[in-house]
């Protein structure tokens, strides 16, 4: 014999399963759906972690606080690309100013 843990409704206050994400009566959200995990979902999460770099912490933490190992995971992933990413960013920025300025001072030095 199979027992289902039941769980009341805090709206309607009718039985409901203890699975559930919406109550059968009454339509009320008794918990959050999980975040979906799926290839092309990880491709785009991937995708706005490194290349749209600060976006990328909102599905850093949504998916950090998931319950499931496999959303932590891409979590941290998604964490990852986005410190790379930034660290990126800066690097190139700092070099490309350091090589202007040094055009700039060799035309400006040249010139003299």
């Amino acid at each position: 014999m199979e027992v289902t843990l039941q769980k009341q409704c805090p709206k309607c206050k009718t039985e409901v399963s203890e699975t559930a994400y919406f109550c059968s009566n009454c339509g009320q959200p008794l918990k959050s759906r999980p975040e979906s995990t799926s290839i092309p979902k990880q491709i785009l999460i991937y995708f706005v972690s490194f290349f749209l770099a600060p976006l990328g912490l909102v599905y850093t933490f949504k998916y950090l606080r998931q319950p499931d190992k496999k959303s932590k995971t891409i979590g941290a992933v998604s964490l990852a690309l986005t410190i790379v990413a930034i660290t990126a960013t800066v690097y190139l920025g700092i070099a490309y100013t350091k090589q202007q300025y040094s055009e700039i001072n060799s035309l400006l030095n040249g010139g003299l």
